[in-house]
Formats: structure tokens, C-alpha cells, sequence
């Protein structure tokens, strides 16, 4: 099925759902060679008309805005997640004409995720005007691994390969921007594939082992574990073999749009020979960039490649420039930075000194601000954001609220720190404790003329409908009461307690007079609702024990009551929320422990 065809599907199904009758609505799109550039225009009075855009991609925005505009509501995956209204043909008029507003605006996959988690979430982007998604690895293994895993099924490379293939499929069927790879190219270039952050123990050859990053004098495996292992980027060898991979596996996946070169994941794992210390990290890896560009064109392959401002690499080269900009897009992950407050636009930080392998990260978003303009003063090629507001922090944001503010204002934020689009590392089931966040990205990335309060406004009312006014108002209170800071250990616990208090009895009093619907998208909201607050309640009575020095059997107690509860309606809940991450952030929280970015 073309993309031309599938739109005409989508178009047919949803305008019966709404009026009982088809449309007569032509679709016309041309193919423009610009793979980022979208237009659309509509001009259909009484369901009769024209939708007219430049590539199947924005047609099938141009479908899925017309019938936003004449009611529909996206707001999870599913027809549990949409709000389809009744109208008569006569009254579906629409003339627009539509450039989104960020060029750049993805989801990638992460947490533990099924075939048909990822499956639903692809269908779903476009309608909440997403254009584009990205697999990470070859094969994804280790997001499809932890799910089946814990659902007790083995999962082998070749399954999780074909999943990806099936992905690939509904991508192309959308004829969304397709980014791929990522992290791996160090250790493939040296014939040991990895898709995740698992442990290795097999030898490398010595001709093999010696290219590898030297570390406190020895080139292992940092850590033991391959793909954080970086290698002797000085060495024209490895810089050879690293450009040979990026091009020949270009050469063999002409599906893929966008094609990322990282390079190792963690920190200070950098080599420190006496050849690598002559030059700044950046700038090495600006030297494979340059090799890999002229392999690519030496092979008349037209894919662009990613390079990742991150870790090491935020601080920028200082000797070496890309050589040829129009192949490369930069994005920038801020991970470190905190997410209870926006980008400060104005306010740089210092400049940080570069200590090879005695890095620590800061957490302010100013600093990282600052490193953004040092690579800006190298690089004024296309650029985005790629950022994790989704992946931990909704976990820890348990009114769900203050998390989208700070999104919000990120999103509007891009084109002052010149970027041109956003990218979102994130849990693929991101519609708990509310779908919130995750539809405000796509509605502001796409039209930035949506202030906050319109788009909370939105979502509240499409997926609550009469108890919106409830919904709306036990989220901001459970927000105010139960401190997102402190989940984030940015707070003391004797400046959180009394929110916790208050937060027992609000939580408390509302699940006893909690609104049902027949509907069933709000029916479907609000049961989420109740498991995420009920879930809430059950964490805020541990804390509560916890900080006023309970005994130990009872807090031990509470603690099992409310894994007892959660893993009770995991299962029913699961496209919603990510359990594998839940158990790790949660469970940490209740530990009083930090939570590390990476699930061991």
C-alpha cells in the first residue's frame, strides 16, 4: 500500500466514524526532494474539496489536521486514546494552509517496549504530528528483550531483527523520516556486534585488542562492556575501519533517511595515549566524520548522518571542521541537565575546562546552553534537540503537570538556541500518570502558535469530557503536594513532608468521589487516572513512614503493598506505563537512593 493510498484509507475510515457517509475529498501530493520539508493546504467546504500537499508525509498530516480541525482528538494510541465527534458531511469545512512549525520532530525508541507497543506508537505520531522515528541499534534487542523477558519468552537477535523490519514497514507506509543505528559502531567496526549495554567476557584478538581505547594503561572493554568502550581514535586504522562500516551498512539499509555515528556510551573512557592526547576528543571525531563523508560519497550514497553533541563530545573541537556541512545534522543531548526547570535562553554558563576521563556533568541547563554555542561557532548546518524529558523524569513527575510546563518551554525555546526540531529519547509507553506531555510535544512542535494553556485545555477536555474539571484539578493537585524536586532529589525531605501530608488526604477524599463515564476515551482516562493516583497514594504513605522514622517491618510493608498493587494492574495498564522503568525509578525513590540513567 502506497503512503497516497493509505491516506485515502485513513481519510475514508475516520470521516464514516464521524458522519456515516464518505467524503468527497480529492488528495494530491507531490514528492519533493527535501525529505524535511512539509507543506500542506485544505480547502474542502461540506466534505467536498481538496487536500493538497508536497510529499505523502504531509498529506497524511494534511488528513490527520483536517480531522483534527473538524473535532477528532489524538491523544494516545488506540480508538480507546481518540475522540471521534458526530457531525453531518455538510458541516466538515476547512481552509488552511499548513508549514509545521519545527522541521525536526521525532520519537525514538526506548524503556522495555513489545512489537505492538512500538507498532501503535508509529501509527499514532503522525496523528499527533510527529514525521519522523528512530530505532536505535541494528536490531532494538534490548528494548524488545526486557519486555518479553519479563513476560517470561525468550527473545533472539533474529526475532528482535524481524520486529525491526516490521516497524520499518509501518514507517515507510507513513512515509515518515527514518533515523536508525546510534551507539554500536565502535565495537562492530571490530566484529562484535552489540545491541545493548550487556557485559562481554570473550578476548579479542591482539591485532583487534589493540585498538581499543587505553584506559588506566590497559585496552579491555571499559568495564567490561562493549559498547562503552571507546577506541584509539589517533590510529588511521581505526578511523579507516569505523568509516567502512558506517558506509557499507549505509550501502545496505537505503531505507534509512538519517543514519547516526555516536560513539561510545558513559564517560571517561577516553584513550589516553600519548597519540589521542594531541587533540581534543571533538576533534577526532570530526576527523571520522570528515573520512566517513567521503567514503559515503565515493559510493554515491546521498544519507545523512547524525552526530551526537554528548558526554565528552559537548565540549567542541577546537582544531578540525566538517568539511562538508549538507550531509550532517547535530543533535544535542543535554542528559545530564535537570528537568524541573526550562532552558535559560539568555544565561550561558561558565565555560568548563576539558579534564580528560576526570569529567563530571553539571545539571544546570545554562552550562549546557554554553556548549551548544561553542559547537554552533563550528557547525551552522542543521540542528536539533534530542532530549529525555520522557524517559526517567515521568516517572517522577507524578501530577504530570510541571514536566509538560518545562517541555512547553523547551519547545518554544528551540528556535532562539537555533534548533530546528526536537527529538525525544523516551519511554514509548509515556501516557502515565497522564498522556499530557506527550501529546503537548507534537501539538507544539507542530504549531507554534498553541500557547500552554490552549493545548492543556485540548487534552483535557477530549480525554475527560465532563470530568475534566476533576481530572484537571486532582493533576495539579497531586503536582503541588507531591514534589517533583524531591523525586529528583533537587529537594529536602522536611521541605517535601507537609505536601506529602496534604497529598494522603486530597489523594484520599478524591478516589472517593471519582466521577465514570460511559464514554469510552474518557472512561479510558480516567481509569488512569485512578491507578496512577491510587499507585501515588501508596508511594506518599511509604515516604511518609520512611521520613517520620517508622519502624522498619512496617515501612517494609507499605513498600510491599504498593508493588503488590502496581504489578497487579501492570498488565492491564501496560500500554501506558512502562513497568520495567517504573520498578527502577519508584524503587529507588523509595530507597532514597540516586537513580542512574542506565537500568542494570
Amino acid at each position: 500500500m502506497t503512503t497516497r493510498e493509505f491516506c485515502a484509507e485513513e481519510l475514508n475510515r475516520y470521516v464514516f466514524r464521524i458522519c456515516g457517509e464518505m467524503p468527497n475529498i480529492e488528495l494530491v501530493c507531490g514528492d519533493d526532494a527535501d525529505i524535511f520539508n512539509e507543506s500542506y493546504s485544505m480547502n474542502v467546504v461540506g466534505g467536498k474539496g481538496r487536500i493538497v500537499a508536497n510529499r505523502p508525509r504531509a498529506l497524511l498530516l494534511g488528513v490527520y489536521d483536517f480531522l483534527r480541525r473538524v473535532g477528532c482528538r489524538f491523544l494516545r494510541p488506540g480508538e480507546k486514546g481518540e475522540w471521534i465527534p458526530r457531525r453531518a458531511l455538510s458541516e466538515l469545512t476547512v481552509t488552511a494552509d499548513v508549514v509545521p512549525s519545527a522541521r525536526h520532530r521525532g520519537i525514538t525508541i526506548e524503556g522495555a517496549v513489545s512489537l505492538e507497543n512500538v507498532t501503535d506508537i508509529v501509527d499514532w505520531a503522525p496523528k499527533a504530528g510527529f514525521n519522523s522515528y528512530f530505532i536505535q541499534f541494528r536490531t532494538a534487542f534490548e528494548f524488545f528483550d526486557r519486555w518479553y523477558k519479563k513476560t517470561g519468552q525468550t527473545l533472539t537477535e533474529r526475532q528482535s531483527a524481524v520486529f525491526v523490519q516490521k516497524i520499518v514497514a509501518e514507517i515507510r507506509k507513513r512515509d515518515m523520516i527514518y533515523h536508525a543505528v546510534g551507539h554500536g559502531w565502535t565495537t562492530a567496526c571490530l566484529g562484535v556486534q552489540c545491541n545493548g549495554w550487556k557485559a562481554s567476557d570473550k578476548p579479542l584478538p591482539p591485532e583487534k585488542q589493540i585498538l581499543l581505547a587505553q584506559t588506566n594503561g590497559e585496552r579491555q572493554f571499559f568495564k567490561g562492556i562493549p559498547l562503552n568502550t571507546n577506541l584509539c581514535y589517533s590510529n588511521p586504522e581505526v578511523r579507516r575501519k569505523m568509516a567502512e562500516e558506517v558506509a557499507t551498512y549505509a550501502a545496505a539499509h537505503p531505507e534509512i533517511d538519517v543514519l547516526h555515528f555516536w560513539l561510545a556510551d558513559d564517560s571517561n573512557n577516553v584513550c589516553e595515549c600519548d597519540a589521542c592526547a594531541k587533540k581534543r576528543f571533538a576533534d577526532w571525531y570530526i576527523l571520522m566524520l570528515n573520512e566517513i563523508d567521503a567514503q559515503l560519497s565515493a559510493r554515491g550514497l546521498s544519507v545523512k548522518i547524525c552526530f551526537l553533541v554528548y558526554l565528552d563530545l559537548y565540549w567542541a573541537p577546537q582544531e578540525e571542521t566538517i568539511n562538508n556541512p549538507d550531509r550532517f545534522i547535530m543533535m544535542f543531548a543535554p542528559i545530564f541537565r535537570t528537568y524541573t526547570a526550562p532552558y535559560a535562553v539568555e544565561e550561558q554558563g561558565k565555560p568548563l575546562p576539558y579534564i580528560c576521563n576526570k569529567v563530571e556533568y553539571p545539571h544546570d541547563a545554562g552550562t549546557y546552553v554554553r556548549f551548544l554555542r561553542d559547537w554552533q561557532k563550528q557547525f551552522c548546518g542543521d540542528c536539533f534537540d534530542f532530549d529525555y524529558h520522557l524517559m526517567w523524569d515521568i516517572l517522577r513527575d507524578f501530577g504530570g503537570e510541571r514536566l509538560a510546563q518545562v517541555l512547553y518551554a523547551d519547545i518554544r525555546s528551540l528556535p532562539k538556541l537555533g534548533m530546528k526540531g526536537f527529538m525525544s529519547c523516551q519511554l514509548q509507553r509515556a501516557f502515565y500518570p497522564n498522556g499530557l506531555a506527550f501529546y503537548l510535544m507534537g501539538r507544539a512542535l507542530s504549531d507554534d502558535t498553541l500557547s500552554y494553556d490552549d493545548i492543556r485545555q485540548e487534552y483535557y477536555t477530549a480525554a475527560f469530557g465532563n470530568a475534566a474539571e476533576f481530572a484537571s484539578r486532582l493533576y495539579s493537585e497531586i503536582e503541588r503536594t507531591v514534589s517533583f524536586a524531591y523525586m529528583k532529589e533537587e529537594e529536602k525531605c522536611d521541605t517535601a513532608f507537609a505536601g506529602f501530608i496534604e497529598a494522603q488526604s486530597l489523594i484520599q477524599n478524591a478516589l472517593a468521589q471519582f466521577p465514570s463515564s460511559e464514554n469510552g476515551v474518557h472512561a479510558e482516562s480516567l481509569a488512569i487516572l485512578r491507578f496512577a493516583a491510587e499507585n501515588t497514594l501508596r508511594l506518599v504513605n511509604v515516604l511518609v513512614l520512611r521520613i517520620t522514622g517508622a519502624d522498619k517491618e512496617k515501612i517494609e510493608k507499605a513498600e510491599a503493598e504498593r508493588k503488590q498493587f502496581f504489578e497487579a494492574g501492570e498488565l492491564r495498564f501496560q500500554p501506558y506505563v512502562d513497568g520495567f522503568y517504573e520498578n527502577l525509578i519508584v524503587g529507588g525513590i523509595v530507597a532514597a537512593q540516586s537513580v542512574g540513567i542506565y537500568a542494570q
